[in-house]
């Protein structure tokens, strides 16, 4: 066990001994180049070594055999469907419309032939012979109605409203060839049936409407008028309401013979050349049909037939798989070095000073190699083909990400935490396959473990912080099931409430999401010990350790240098005050005071305070001022050689050397100039009678500087008032800004100012006076008197004279002491 602490006190000073900024810098980016390559590797395995399948006619992804295993595309991949596209090529070439021409030209002849053949039939009407020599007379003038049967030319001779009979073949004449496409004649290459289907295109030449698309049914030949009852009944209904004022033996002639000139001047033809032409320009307007296979598509499941369509996806897997992985993994590079660099610049920005040290670096690092290697693992469960987990969960809820924010805001603080945990829900992102909910589950539980983790004062507060993390992740979860609409209950319910409780999607995943938090706050209270002991971090539980007097350092400085211990406290009581005034981390400064002085432990007796207790004869001789210096010093380097022993924090023991900085003792300077001749003067070097350093580098050790020498300073006051100790700290605080020993320490004016009040405070109500009390023999002697005196003194009224409180004047020191200055 020895051994064992031995190799660990030495790894600790390993990684936390302060090294050179270069040596931090190549550091960095060491760890960063690491976490680069491993988050890209993550992100990118499932674009990886992907194997090829063995499509061939004998291979066991063949068209018509049961497929092997599972096949999931890696990722989304568009692709040119040549075979498809073929196909609607071919589908619009053979839908484009067959193009017609309608020659208006006919019309108007139509026109003077009916108005011709009208003038007629009145002259014809005029004479008074029988009507079947009218109707010769008739047929002699107009040939065209030749084919008319008489029963309809005997009631078009004996009409009375010729002239309006005449507008109404006109008319219905014109409406059905604007209406109708009558082909004159039909070649061979025609396919008549698929027009009657589709219909055409019709160019209307010597008309203002130039084009006519026309639907099914209304272009045909012209014999399908007489041979397909159909065609002639569309034609009939297309005069029908033309008729209504007429009777019906009239009616039916008009109808007969209006289709009848239609007939006999059809007026459309086809157009063979325009139509493939158009043809043609229907097809090439056809775009490639793209097709996606979708990211995590599952093309094919274990046991399950492999048809053409299948094979084909397959083969396109085969063919871009390389390509894919390129691209993606290029891409996936490129956004990592994108988002650290962004990352490092807000670090840069916020504290400078932050990750300037070799610990730092280092549990930064591993804590983002710790989630990231977990989440990698989770996810080739989570997102295995055969799992059907994100049914009803979100990935993120099965990866502990409130875990490493609470554990940096609980070491460093929230800016930092924030940071990592952005950098990190990006991550949880790209390997959740780019579920949003999923992102916006981690962003939100790494922003409040960054706010709740710097809260944690007591042990009970992690479990707080579970009940807290789970409620947030709840509240994302459902918002992500009502986006995805998906069903919070059971699909099929058994009729009993509390099993269909206990299997919904609701219960499994608020279950999920209790289950999440409290992951994360146990594995980050088995964590944070670890960290504490292998890195020495200064957190707040380890400080509490530390703050215990029965630690045994202090055990040892209150043993052997009991009037230094006393002297501990007091400057602890005051620095701490300072620091809780200036909101500055007051526990790390009361530890760092218990432990400043633990070097004077070995050579107590050597030290002034300590020298009324420990009266035996010393090796040391005071009245040489360079040996005494070096023992005074001896005890900044013997008290951190002894901290480092105790494994104590570097921040605890930065308090060490720097409490002291690089102050000149001058009491035995100024006893060495004094001993020696003014030609000896020159051979005294200043350095000799210098604390070794550094200055204090933050406010807190600056302070317990200032307070060190006030409460030593602050024995030798002949009366404590508040003026006096205003002017005794302002003398010891210009003493300090003389010797430019505050200039690294960050402390301001006014953190001076505040500093000076706080000190008062503390020194006021430790040194106040106290009423001198009687002695015991004293007041027996009065019981005594009282008793012997005349029963009738007793009536009389005593007044016990008022003891009024006397100052306690501390007295200086016997000039015969010699002085020891800290």
């Amino acid at each position: 066990m020895k051994f064992l602490e031995t190799q660990m006190a030495f790894v600790t000073d390993v990684l936390t001994k302060v090294r050179p900024l270069p040596f931090v810098r190549k550091l960095q980016f060491l760890l960063v180049f690491i976490t680069l390559v491993m988050v890209t590797s993550f992100e990118a395995v499932p674009y990886l070594g992907y194997k090829r399948l063995d499509l061939s006619d004998n291979g066991p992804y063949a068209i018509g055999n049961f497929s092997p295993k599972t096949i999931v595309s890696s990722k989304e991949i568009t692709y040119n469907d040549l075979e498809k596209t073929r196909l609607e090529k071919e589908k619009a070439y053979n839908t484009a419309p067959y193009i017609f021409e309608r020659d208006y030209k006919v019309l108007a002849d139509l026109n003077g032939y009916i108005k011709e053949d009208f003038r007629n039939l009145a002259i014809v009407s005029s004479f008074k012979d029988s009507s079947n020599r009218q109707i010769k007379n008739l047929i002699s003038k107009n040939p065209r109605w030749r084919k008319r049967n008489k029963k309809d030319l005997k009631a078009l001779l004996q009409s009375k409203e010729q002239k309006k009979v005449q507008d109404i073949v006109l008319k219905s004449s014109n409406t059905i060839f604007s209406t109708y496409c009558i082909l004159r004649e039909v070649s061979n290459d025609l396919p008549i049936d698929k027009i009657l289907t589709i219909g055409g295109n019709v160019i209307n030449k010597g008309s203002a409407d130039k084009n006519s698309l026309l639907e099914a049914g209304k272009i045909f030949p012209r014999t399908y008028i007489y041979d397909d009852h159909k065609f002639f009944s569309r034609l009939k209904s297309s005069i029908s309401s033309r008729l209504n004022a007429m009777n019906i033996g009239i009616s039916g002639a008009i109808t007969r013979l209006s289709i009848s000139y239609i007939y006999s001047f059809p007026a459309c033809t086809y157009n063979p050349e325009e139509t493939e032409k158009g043809r043609k320009a229907q097809e090439n307007k056809v775009t490639t049909v793209i097709n996606t296979i979708a990211a995590r598509e599952t093309v094919v499941r274990k046991g399950k037939l492999i048809t053409p369509e299948i094979n084909k996806k397959l083969k396109i897997l085969n063919e871009r798989a390389s390509k894919a992985n390129l691209s993606s993994i290029t891409s996936l590079l490129m956004m990592q070095i994108i988002f650290i660099s962004i990352i490092s610049m807000f670090l840069k920005k916020y504290d400078r000073q932050r990750l300037n040290d070799v610990s730092s670096n280092v549990i930064v690092f591993t804590l983002i190699w710790l989630l990231t290697i977990t989440t990698f693992l989770v996810s080739r469960i989570f997102y295995h083909p055969d799992a059907s987990y994100e049914n009803t969960y979100f990935f993120t809820l099965f990866v502990p990400i409130g875990l490493v924010p609470l554990l940096l805001a609980f070491i460093y603080d929230q800016q930092l935490s924030i940071a990592i945990g952005v950098y990190l829900s990006l991550f949880v992102f790209i390997i959740s396959r780019n579920n949003a909910t999923c992102f916006f589950i981690a962003l939100t539980t790494t922003i409040v473990s960054s706010i709740y983790g710097k809260r944690l004062t007591k042990r009970i507060d992690f479990i707080k912080y579970g009940f807290v993390i789970s409620g947030i992740q709840i509240l994302v979860a459902t918002s992500g099931y009502l986006i995805y609409t998906k069903s919070f209950w059971v699909d099929e319910s058994s009729g009993h409430f509390f099993n269909d409780l206990v299997n919904s999607n609701m219960f499994k995943l608020y279950l999920a999401c209790t289950l999440n938090g409290f992951i994360c706050i146990t594995a980050a209270q088995f964590l944070l010990p670890l960290y504490e002991y292998v890195f020495n971090i200064p957190t707040r539980f380890k400080l509490m350790e530390l703050a215990d007097t029965g630690h045994p350092l202090l055990q040892a400085l209150l043993t052997r240098a009991p009037s230094t211990y006393t002297h501990t406290f007091m400057v602890a009581a005051m620095s701490e005050r300072a620091a809780q005034n200036l909101k500055l981390n007051w526990l790390l400064t009361r530890v760092g005071v218990y432990y400043h002085d633990i070097g004077k432990i070995p050579n107590a007796g050597f030290f002034i305070e300590n020298q009324h207790l420990i009266p035996k004869p010393e090796n040391v001789d005071k009245n040489n001022p360079s040996i005494a210096a070096s023992v005074v010093i001896r005890h900044v380097t013997e008290g951190i050689e002894m901290a480092k022993k105790a494994r104590l924090p570097r921040e605890v023991i930065d308090f060490i050397p720097e409490h002291h900085g690089t102050s000149t003792m001058a009491f035995f300077y100024h006893k060495a100039l004094a001993d020696l001749t003014s030609e000896q003067r020159g051979k005294v070097r200043k350095e000799d009678f210098q604390y070794p350093g550094p200055k204090p580098q933050k406010k807190e050790t600056g302070i317990v500087m200032i307070a060190d020498s006030v409460e030593a300073a602050s024995r030798s006051l002949d009366e404590v008032t508040p003026k006096a100790l205003d002017e005794l700290i302002q003398k010891i605080i210009n003493i300090k800004l003389a010797e430019n020993q505050l200039d690294e320490s960050n402390l301001t004016i006014g953190d001076l100012a505040i500093i000076k009040e706080s000190f008062k405070e503390i020194l006021l109500s430790s040194l106040h006076s106290r009423p001198k009390y009687p002695k015991p023999e004293d007041t027996k002697k009065l019981e005594q008197d009282q008793k012997d005196k005349p029963a009738a003194t007793n009536i009389a009224k005593v007044d016990s004279p008022e003891v009024k409180p006397k100052k306690t004047v501390r007295k200086k020191r016997a000039s015969t002491k010699k002085k020891s200055p800290k």
